[in-house]
C-alpha cells in the first residue's frame, strides 16, 4: 500500500473539512496515512495548504492536489507559481475546472464535486419547516447561504459571492409587486443583511444576528439544519462570479430545492437551462416565471438525478480508488529507513516552526531591466510596476547575479531569479529561466500557452484608474481579438460594460459587469446600454494597492 500524507482542510468544519473527510473515509483501507516525511503521495484537498509541507518533502513524494475554485481564479493568486512547479496532478471538481487545467497545460484528471448523499434529502411537510423558521407560509422564499463578506471586511461585498447581484435582482422582483422573502443562514452575512434593510427586502436570517464582528464559528450551522432549511425555501440563488462547486447547488438538488444560479462550476454540470442565468434581467424573469406558473418544477428531478450519478460519495471514491490503483503502479515507494526517516521528520518540524515564526521582510531592492520604446503596452506597464515599487519602497538597481530582477524588454543578469512581466502582445524575447511570467489578463495567459510557453505563469492586478466621467457606452470586443486586456481595463475603469466574445477568457476580467455574445454582438450591445448603471455597479477592477499587494507577496514567496 502507498503510503499518504493528508494537508490540512479549513480547521472549522466547513467545506474543506468536509472534502478532507469524504477523501480520507473513500481511501480507508487502500492507503496507510503517513507523516509527510516518510509519504510516497502527498494528497492535499485544499491545493494551498501544501505550504504545510516543506519543500524538499514535496520534492521527494508525489503531490496530489484538489483545486476547490477553478484554475482561472488561483492563477491570479502568488502562490499558484510554485503551484504549478509542485503539483504531480491536479484533481479538478468540474467540467469547467477540467477545461480550464486543459487550457493552461497542466496534468489534470476529472474527479467530480460530491456530497454525502445521507445529509441532504427532501422533508414533504414544508409547512412545518417555515412555522420552525419563522418564514410566511404563503410568500416566495429565496433563500442564499454563502459568506457575503471576508472577516477582515464585514462592510464590503465578497468579491466571488456577487450579492450585490442578488440583491440587484430582489430589488427588481419587490419592485414588480412580486410576494418574495428572503432566508439567510450562515456566518458573515453582514453586508446582505444591511442591503435588504436599506432595499426594504423582508427576510429572515437564521442565526445570531446580534455578532457585529466575524461571528463565523458562531453561525456556522449543521447540515441538519442547513437541509431543513433548503426544503424550507422555494429557489435557492447563486449569484457567484465564479465558483468550484458551489456545494449549495449539489446540497439543493440532492433536496429537491429549485436552484438558479450562474452559469460556473458544478452548477454546469447539473443544472438544466433554465436552472442558469447570465444577468439579473434574466434571472429576474425566470424567477417571475416561476412564480405565477411554477416553471422550474420539471428541473427537480432530471438535476436530482444528475446529482445522484455523479456527485456523491460512492462517486469520490470510485475515482479515487481507480486514481491510488495507478498510483501505486507508477509510483515508486520510498520505504525510507530509520534515519532518513528521523532526518525529513526533523527537517518537517524546522519547516512548521519556521513558517510560524518568520515574518517575510519587505526587500528594500531589485534588479530591473527595460528599455521603454520597444512596446508601449509594455511600457505602460513597467511604469505602472515601478509606481508600486516605489510605493512600497523598494528601490529598483541594475541586474546583478543572485539578485532578484524584474524585466520588461531588456537584459538579464545570469542566475538571477526573473519576473518577467509581458503585455497583450506576449512576451519580448525568449522565457528567462529560472523565472515567473506576470500578465495583466486570463486571455493574455492563454495566447502564451497557445503559442507555446509553458512557463510557469500568474496574472497580475493590472491597476486601473476609475475616471470620474461615464459615458455608459458599451466597448465591444471583436470577434477574434484575443489582444484587448488592457483596453477592457480601461473601459471598467471609466465605468462602461464590456460586451466580449463567449469563446473567449474576457469574463475573467469582466465578471457581472458585461455580456458575452455568441455571433452577432447587436443583442448584447443593445442589453449592456440598456443596464449599463446596474452593470457598473457590479464592476471590480483592481486598483494601484491591490497591484503593490501582489508584487510584495511575489516577491516574499520567489526570492524571500
Amino acid at each position: 500500500m502507498l503510503r499518504v500524507h493528508f494537508t490540512a482542510g479549513d480547521g472549522a468544519g466547513w467545506a474543506l473539512d468536509e472534502d478532507l473527510r469524504q477523501i480520507r473515509q473513500s481511501l480507508k483501507g487502500r492507503i496507510v496515512e503517513s507523516g509527510p516525511w516518510a509519504a510516497d503521495v502527498i494528497h492535499a484537498a485544499f491545493w494551498q495548504n501544501l505550504s504545510m509541507v516543506s519543500d524538499a518533502g514535496l520534492r521527494d513524494a508525489y503531490v496530489v492536489a484538489h483545486a476547490d475554485n477553478p484554475p482561472f481564479f488561483y492563477v491570479r493568486q502568488p502562490e499558484f507559481g510554485r503551484g504549478q512547479r509542485q503539483v504531480d496532478l491536479w484533481i479538478a471538481r468540474s467540467r469547467e475546472a477540467l477545461g480550464q487545467f486543459r487550457q493552461l497545460g497542466l496534468p489534470v484528471e476529472h474527479i467530480p464535486y460530491t456530497i454525502d448523499p445521507g445529509l441532504f434529502f427532501p422533508i414533504p411537510d414544508r409547512a412545518a419547516l417555515r412555522e420552525e423558521f419563522g418564514l410566511p407560509r404563503d410568500a416566495y422564499v429565496i433563500a442564499n447561504f454563502h459568506r457575503d463578506t471576508e472577516g477582515a471586511d464585514l462592510r464590503s461585498p465578497k468579491v466571488q459571492k456577487a450579492p450585490e447581484l442578488l440583491v440587484a435582482i430582489l430589488r427588481r422582483l419587490k419592485t414588480a409587486g412580486c410576494p418574495i422573502h428572503v432566508l439567510l443562514a450562515g456566518p458573515r452575512r453582514h453586508w446582505i443583511r444591511g442591503a435588504l434593510e436599506q432595499a426594504g427586502v423582508p427576510f429572515t436570517f437564521v442565526g445570531r444576528p446580534g455578532i457585529a464582528g466575524d461571528d463565523f464559528r458562531e453561525n456556522i450551522l449543521d447540515r441538519k439544519t442547513l437541509n431543513r432549511l433548503y426544503n424550507a425555501a422555494d429557489l435557492f440563488v447563486v449569484p457567484s462570479r465564479w465558483e468550484g462547486g458551489p456545494q449549495a447547488v449539489m446540497e439543493a438538488a440532492a433536496a429537491r430545492c429549485k436552484i438558479l444560479s450562474t452559469r460556473l462550476g458544478v452548477a454546469r454540470d447539473i443544472l438544466e437551462p433554465e436552472s442558469l442565468f447570465a444577468e439579473a434581467g434574466e434571472a429576474f424573469e425566470r424567477i417571475r416565471q416561476d412564480i405565477e406558473r411554477n416553471v422550474l418544477t420539471r428541473t427537480l428531478e432530471i438535476q436530482h438525478d444528475r446529482f445522484k450519478a455523479e456527485h456523491t460519495t460512492a462517486r469520490l471514491e470510485s475515482g479515487l480508488r481507480s486514481l491510488y490503483d495507478r498510483l501505486e503502479a507508477d509510483v515508486p515507494p520510498r520505504a525510507p529507513g530509520v534515519s532518513k526517516r528521523a532526518r525529513g521528520f526533523l527537517r518537517e518540524a524546522a519547516h512548521t516552526f519556521h513558517r510560524r515564526t518568520t515574518r517575510s521582510a519587505r526587500p528594500k531592492e531589485v534588479g530591473w531591466s527595460h528599455r521603454s520604446g520597444h512596446d508601449s503596452e509594455l511600457d505602460d506597464i513597467m511604469e505602472m510596476v515601478a509606481r508600486a515599487l516605489t510605493t512600497l519602497g523598494i528601490r529598483r538597481v541594475e541586474p546583478a547575479p543572485g539578485r532578484a530582477l524584474i524585466i520588461g524588454y531588456g537584459p538579464v543578469a545570469v542566475g538571477a531569479p526573473v519576473f518577467q512581466f509581458c503585455g497583450p502582445g506576449g512576451l519580448s524575447g525568449e522565457v528567462r529561466s529560472p523565472g515567473l511570467i506576470l500578465v495583466p489578463s486570463v486571455q493574455d495567459l492563454l495566447n502564451l500557452r497557445e503559442n507555446g510557453v509553458s512557463a510557469p505563469a500568474l496574472v497580475f492586478p493590472y491597476a486601473v484608474r476609475a475616471e470620474s466621467a461615464a459615458s455608459g457606452e458599451p466597448f465591444l470586443v471583436k470577434a477574434g481579438d484575443r489582444s484587448a486586456s488592457l483596453r477592457v481595463w480601461e473601459a471598467l475603469g471609466s465605468g462602461r460594460p464590456v460586451v466580449y466574445p463567449a469563446n473567449s477568457a474576457y469574463y475573467e476580467q469582466v465578471f457581472h459587469a458585461g455580456v458575452a455574445y455568441v455571433d452577432d454582438p447587436a443583442q448584447a450591445i443593445a442589453l449592456a446600454a440598456a443596464n449599463s448603471r446596474e452593470l457598473r455597479a457590479l464592476s471590480k477592477v483592481p486598483d494601484e494597492a491591490a497591484l503593490a499587494g501582489f508584487l510584495l507577496k511575489v516577491l516574499a514567496i520567489y526570492h524571500g
